[in-house]
């Protein structure tokens, strides 16, 4: 049985790892619940038929296996939504529908960012319900970048305030998107927050994008080792525009 449960899981994680015209990706993702593959965390990739590349990082409230089952709805669904052609601002509300008939109380709730590289890779559209920002790599240096702010999934259902909003990108750079299991961790100078995970970020930006990834990660737990680790899920996805793309 246990052997049947972590073949289930395991095929019920998405596959992050995509290389394509003008980008690459790379990732992180570990659930805070032990003996298990999956949690309430979720993210993925798909590449459109015009070269687009759309991006989807979520955390649904709450830990245990309900929140994971969750998580596999909604990424499955967004997918789906994503290789139907619907927008957006379409799919965050089919997300939400979806949320609201399968949750099994009314005060789990989930937030999501949605993000779109067009296939000139020269802008990112952003839309976000409730979910942290993210990091910005650019020229050598890192920054932390918010898209404009909206109601999470199924806080206030059929309430959602979203909108999309652009970032200009240049070849070479990089956006490192995260749930808070990332950054809510306790360290010696207590929670590490936003600007703690910025400071942590700084000195590695000449890693390329995995052992950036794997090297925040683990700078990251050394600093909770002390008080238990990360308990939450952490998931980290790293999408890298190559030199030569965007403006």
């Amino acid at each position: 049985m246990a052997w049947d449960n972590t073949a289930l899981e395991r095929g019920l994680l998405p596959d992050l790892s995509m290389r394509g015209e003008g980008f690459t990706t790379a990732f992180h993702y570990a659930p805070g619940r032990a003996h298990t593959l999956l949690g309430g965390d979720f993210c993925g990739v798909v590449r459109g038929e015009d070269g687009s590349v759309h991006v989807v990082m979520g955390d649904v409230s709450g830990h245990g296996a309900a929140e994971a089952a969750l998580g596999v709805h909604l990424r499955l669904a967004w997918h789906t939504a994503v290789l139907c052609g619907q927008s957006q601002l379409e799919q965050l509300r089919l997300l939400e529908r979806i949320l609201t008939d399968e949750r099994a109380g009314e005060e789990t709730y989930a937030t999501v960012v949605s993000l779109v590289l067009p296939p000139d890779r020269r802008c990112l559209r952003m839309v976000s319900a409730g979910h942290p920002g993210f990091l910005h790599r650019h020229r050598g240096k890192v920054r932390w970048a918010e898209p404009r702010p909206g109601l999470p999934l199924d806080l206030f259902p059929g309430q959602g305030d979203w909108c999309e909003s652009e970032m200009e990108l240049s070849g070479g750079d990089g956006v490192v998107l995260f749930t808070d299991g990332l950054y809510e961790g306790r360290t010696p100078q207590g929670r590490l927050g936003e600007e703690g995970l910025l400071r942590l970020a700084t000195p590695l930006t000449h890693l390329k994008t995995q052992a950036f990834v794997d090297a925040l990660v683990h700078g990251v737990s050394l600093l909770a080792a002390p008080f238990g680790g990360l308990r939450d899920d952490v998931a980290v996805l790293h999408l890298a525009c190559d030199e030569g793309a965007g403006a």
